[in-house]
């Protein structure tokens, strides 16, 4: 019997880490709000983002030598730079971490899901969608009003969607997701990069935002 007891233990105490972790990358999300006529509360008073997942990407990076690690760290701070920067411009937004959230607001949280760096030998001396870098995201909007735990909006970057973001829904796949998983050409052509792409992604996610203002 102490034998199950400890193992009860054990296992108890990994998924409490395991959530921890997780909250500290921003990926708090468990399931869409049951309803999906819920939307979100129009003029929030503040725009939260929480620094989106590094650790469920697929990772492309090319140059020799590179600090892998680091370049994850440096990518997830600019690309949350760059998003506060641009919803900013839409209501008050602040970085926050999942562990400290207000009861009013929105909170965008997300995941990369494709970060390819690509080849910028080949966008030189070929072109024509040779070596161009891909990013992909998931996104999940929360009222804070209405829960911290179950998001009302949830959308896909960097991947052709057909049917377009459906609001709160229910499933095993978030709602709004397209099911395509094959990254898309960015359209940036010849000096295209990461850094046209996450200006690209943000622009993205604060236009699938803007109508719910």
């Amino acid at each position: 019997m102490p034998r199950i007891v400890a193992l009860f233990a054990s296992v108890a105490l990994l998924a409490v880490a395991t959530i921890l972790l997780a909250g500290c990358e921003g990926s708090i999300h468990t399931a869409p709000l049951p309803s999906s006529t819920t939307k979100l509360t129009p003029n929030p008073d503040y725009i939260y983002v929480a620094p989106f997942n590094t650790k469920t990407a697929r990772w492309l990076v090319g140059r020799d030598g590179i600090d892998i690690v680091q370049f994850k760290e440096n990518f997830q701070t600019n690309f949350t730079v760059q998003l506060l920067k641009r919803l900013s411009k839409m209501a008050p937004s602040q970085q926050r971490w999942v562990d400290d959230l207000p009861d009013h607001g929105w909170l965008v949280s997300g995941e990369f899901i494709t970060v390819d760096q690509g080849s910028r030998a080949l966008r030189t001396a070929v072109g024509a969608g040779a070596g161009e870098t891909t990013l992909q995201t998931n996104v999940y909007v929360y009222d804070l009003s209405i829960s911290k735990t179950q998001y009302v909006l949830a959308f896909r970057t960097g991947v052709e969607d057909a049917k377009g973001d459906t609001g709160a829904g229910s499933g095993s796949a978030p709602a709004g997701l397209s099911a395509l998983a094959e990254p898309v050409s960015t359209g940036m052509g010849l000096g295209s990069g990461l850094k046209l792409d996450t200006t690209r992604t943000c622009r993205e996610i604060c236009a699938r935002l803007e109508p719910y203002l």
